[in-house]
This record gives C-alpha cells, sequence and structure tokens, in this order.
C-alpha cells in the first residue's frame, strides 16, 4: 500500500449504522429499486463520520458509495479504461478494465452540503471528467445494492445513479484514466459482447439493468404519447 493509499485510509468518510439504514426495509442481498427502498432518505437522516481504515473493518455500518452512469442528451453513455501503472487507486483489481461507471466515497468535506451523496458525485465528475455542475441537467436514482457475502460488501452498500448531463464536452483530468469516449447502448453492447474487450463485471451488471430500465421508460413514453 503506497502513501497516497495509507491517506485515504485515514480520511472521514460517511456511514450508516445498519439498524438506522435497513430501520424500514428488510435486508437481503441484491437489488432494490426505488419503489422497494428509499436508502437515500435513510441516508442522509442517519449518516456519521469515521475513518476509513476503521469503517472498512467495523460490520455494525455500511458505507454508502454513489457510483453513476453519465449518460448526454443524445443518449450517449460515458465509457472509459482506467490506466494501470502506478495507479492510486485502492482497488487493484479494476486496474486496465473498461467501465461505464464514476464513483467515490462520501468524504466529510461534504457534511454540510444539502445532499453529500450528489455533491460527491458531481464533485468526481468534475474532477475526473472537468463536467461542471452547470452542465448537470438530472441526476435519478437506479437502484440500490446490497451484498453481504464477503468481509468487504458487509461494509458497503452501492447506491446507482444515472447523471444527465446537457453536452459530452469533457477533459480527462484524472491520471487514473487511460482514455475514454461517448458511445451509443448499441456500440456500449457490442463492446459488452465482444472478446476483444475486458469489461469490468460491475458495468456488465450495470448496463444489463440499465437497460432494461431504460426499455421500460420508453415503452411508456410510447403508451403516454399513444394515449393522450
Amino acid at each position: 500500500m503506497n502513501q497516497i493509499v495509507k491517506d485515504k485510509m485515514e480520511r472521514q468518510i460517511m456511514v450508516v449504522k445498519n439498524d438506522k439504514l435497513f430501520a424500514n426495509t428488510p435486508r437481503k442481498r441484491g437489488f432494490y429499486t426505488e419503489n422497494e427502498a428509499d436508502f437515500e432518505k435513510q441516508i442522509l437522516e442517519n449518516f456519521e463520520y469515521m475513518k476509513r481504515k476503521d469503517a472498512e473493518i467495523n460490520f455494525d455500518y455500511k458505507q454508502p458509495i454513489p457510483y453513476a452512469v453519465v449518460m448526454d442528451e443524445n443518449g450517449y453513455i460515458f465509457v472509459y479504461k482506467r490506466w494501470w501503472e502506478n495507479s492510486n487507486a485502492g482497488e487493484s483489481r479494476l486496474h486496465s478494465k473498461i467501465s461505464i461507471w464514476v464513483w467515490g466515497h462520501i468524504e466529510k468535506e461534504e457534511e454540510n452540503s444539502q445532499n453529500p451523496v450528489y455533491d460527491t458525485l458531481l464533485r468526481e465528475i468534475e474532477e475526473e471528467l472537468n463536467i461542471k455542475k452547470d452542465n448537470v441537467k438530472e441526476i435519478e436514482v437506479l437502484w440500490y445494492i446490497n451484498n453481504d457475502e464477503d468481509d468487504v460488501n458487509k461494509v458497503h452498500i452501492w447506491v446507482a445513479y444515472l447523471i444527465h448531463i446537457y453536452n459530452n464536452n469533457f477533459d480527462l483530468l484524472d491520471g487514473e484514466i487511460e482514455n475514454g469516449e461517448f458511445i451509443s447502448l448499441e456500440e456500449l453492447k457490442n463492446m459488452i459482447n465482444s472478446w476483444n474487450y475486458d469489461v469490468e463485471a460491475w458495468s456488465k451488471i450495470l448496463f444489463d439493468n440499465l437497460e432494461k430500465r431504460l426499455k421500460v421508460e420508453w415503452l411508456q413514453d410510447r403508451l403516454n404519447n399513444f394515449t393522450s
């Protein structure tokens, strides 16, 4: 573990006690839709802060991890590849893999904001892609993921968002991202199904569920237009 990663482990990050997080929702392994649970509300009403090195081994708490797919006004998704050499990212298993999600721990510096979860996402896309807040049209919850099968997942709950932006102008400011671009859903699907690309597992899961959701929304829009 290099010094940068050690420093990250000393930072105060957001945590929520499990009995408060699951107070209104049965705890299970898998996906929760926004209709099944409102974990975002539970997080914002009950969060506290703890050093990350302590939070990683405290099974009485969950670290909310917001992660997001970025979509432009044409429906194109941001896809990127992380640079592997001398990376300072905490999760080495993701290095050199193609991904569609931007994520980050919620740190104490966000505590005075109205919504620290949203502000963490906005900070991440600005720091990594130079996408400014005024270019963000909407942030919507997609689903939540809880998985208690191993010690890593026992201390995290994943909150998935779709960030809609007006245009896809971006700059790669994060040295951990080798390259990236906005591509269509069809191009992304072909990439995932091809042996020529090493798409990491989380992105495949994200895409499958996102594709289903967008199809439902498209059909609902068509139905609304037909009946109006």
